[in-house]
């Protein structure tokens, strides 16, 4: 097997490479790991000494020439012992070359292992919480859920510990990632009179269950909590030094609540700032981390004897995911709601101002799916039920759930000037037509009162982005193609970036009737979803 391992943490914008283990590989060829890193200060100068100068090497002092490569990019490679070798990226060229080879070994063996401070939990695929006997000594949490229950005793009944991380803030966290499917007053821990204990749950409508004997959905999640919740107040963590390794979430959750606990797992590592790596099957997680712009599928395949690791980053790596596992369309029944737009400028400020305007809690990919039906193509799709006219696409067929977003295209005629300028306000008959027929459908149709979309975003927001000036343009004007905005050369796309990146929550009021809009669309998506 031949590993590539590019392991990146982000810290005050340098690239610091961390830490892996490996224990054995599949596949009869040698383990090979290779490693890109930086070289540091502290290597350098282990080779290019203060106080040593002269021997083939140019400068005053040694250490004025290893400076140099402070900040330079090596590939080492480590063999399955773990020695290393340079593969490229350090040659001291102005070194004499009797001597150059023997630096380059020097520094190989002063480098540190460039992953040394990074740390590994991991989360076992099989997970079950069981009772057990009373643990005399410091409670662990293995991989596979064991220990559970004894940690959960210790937390409720050890006067040092802060039993508020289990009977708050743990059963917070359980009725978050529950919500709609289950919700929990009490978490207790008891003992059954022979010194075996058990974990409690109780239920306002079941009363109290026993953890341990309810479905595995249950205990799993409530492993995977315990260890972000209660392992850093056993030992020293320092999240940002932790890789957090989930290995299929997935398993006995259905969709939804898979979706709740990615997105628990997601904010808990904005919080903490630890590495989340998460193996699964599942479309549900390939699709949520598709819509994470902070995350990265990577392909893993064995084949003839050998494992590869390929970054999924466009249509065609992507496809043979879904090959292998042999996903197919009709797999995936229905998003739970389609917002339909023209184009994908649209989509952009539709998404930002739905986060804004819900704080955050109605979500792209977890609570609806955006969709282009291309302007003019309007005219081929019908908003009624499928099979009800033959000559157009249903929109339904796709999802009942459908709201439409519609450019009006109201606009000042061709000459008028001064005055006298009076927009065209009449709507053609395909937007009448569908707005009729999703209104008829219990659905949601939204039609622009200035010309386009792009007419919502107030002139504050493009002075914010242009830096200088005033656009000084009304509600029926072609705003991409304004003057004011030549600087986009009418890229309605790379604009609409610009804006969004600029929107503010108050920039959603007082302006047309943008909030009203927002607040009928959000309530739509929220009932669609069964969200309170």
């Amino acid at each position: 097997d031949r590993l590539i391992v590019r392991l990146l943490q982000v810290t005050d914008s340098t690239q610091i490479w961390r830490k892996f283990r490996g224990s054995g590989h599949r596949g009869s060829a040698p383990l090979e790991v290779i490693v890109e890193q930086k070289l540091d200060e502290a290597s350098l100068l282990r080779v290019f000494s203060d106080s040593v100068s002269g021997g083939g090497v140019p400068g005053r002092r040694h250490s004025d020439y290893g400076r140099n490569f402070i900040g330079k990019s090596c590939t080492r490679k480590f063999d399955q012992s773990f020695k290393s070798t340079f593969i490229n990226g350090v040659e001291f060229p102005e070194i004499t070359h009797v001597s150059r080879q023997s630096y380059i070994n020097k520094l190989n063996d002063a480098m540190a292992w460039p992953f040394e401070s990074f740390r590994v939990i991991r989360v076992a695929a099989e997970r079950e919480v069981q009772s057990e006997h009373r643990n005399q000594g410091q409670p662990t949490l293995k991989p596979n859920g064991r220990g559970t229950t004894n940690l959960i005793r210790h937390f409720i009944n050890v006067d040092t510990l802060p039993r508020d991380e289990v009977e708050v803030h743990l059963l917070n966290d359980l009725n978050e990632i529950y919500a709609g499917d289950a919700s929990f007053s009490r978490i207790s821990c008891r003992e059954d009179g022979q010194d075996v204990w058990e974990i409690f749950l109780h239920e306002h409508e079941k009363g109290e269950i026993r953890l341990s004997q309810s479905g595995s959905s249950l205990q799993s999640v409530f492993i995977i909590l315990s260890f972000l919740r209660l392992m850093p107040h056993l030992e020293s963590i320092d999240w940002t030094d932790i890789i957090f390794a989930v290995e299929e979430p997935e398993n006995n959750l259905h969709p939804a609540l898979l979706r709740r606990l990615l997105n628990y797992l997601a904010r808990m590592r904005e919080e903490k700032g630890f590495v989340l790596v998460i193996t699964t099957h599942s479309p549900v997680g390939i699709d949520w981390s598709i819509g994470k712009t902070e995350s990265q599928i990577i392909h893993v395949q064995h084949k003839n004897g050998c494992s590869t690791a390929t970054t999924s980053s466009e249509y065609l790596t992507n496809r043979a995911i879904l090959d292998d596992l042999d996903i197919r369309a009709s797999d995936m029944l229905q998003a739970n709601a389609i917002v339909w737009v023209e184009g994908p400028s649209d989509r952009i400020y539709l998404r930002k101002w739905i986060d804004l305007y819900t704080g955050g809690a109605i979500k792209e990919g977890t609570h609806y799916t955006v969709m282009f039906y291309g302007g003019k193509l309007l005219s081929h799709l019908h908003g009624l039920p499928p099979g009800q006219e033959a000559e157009f696409i249903s929109l339904l067929a796709i999802n009942r759930n459908a709201a439409v977003v519609i450019d009006s295209d109201r606009k000042f005629p061709k000459g008028a000037k001064g005055a006298k300028r009076k927009p065209k306000m009449n709507i053609n008959a395909t937007k009448k037509r569908i707005s009729d027929e999703i209104a008829r459908t219990g659905g949601f149709v939204w039609i622009t009162e200035g010309r386009e979309i792009e007419n919502y975003i107030p002139n504050a927001v493009f002075q914010r982005v242009v830096g200088s000036g005033s656009l000084n343009a009304s509600v029926y004007d072609d705003i991409p193609s304004h003057p004011y905005l030549s600087s986009f050369k009418k890229n309605k796309i790379t604009l609409a970036h610009a804006v969004s990146d600029a929107l503010q929550i108050g920039d959603l009021a007082n302006h047309l009737d943008l909030q009203r809009q927002l607040d009928t669309l959000c309530s739509k998506i929220r009932q669609w979803n069964q969200i309170a």
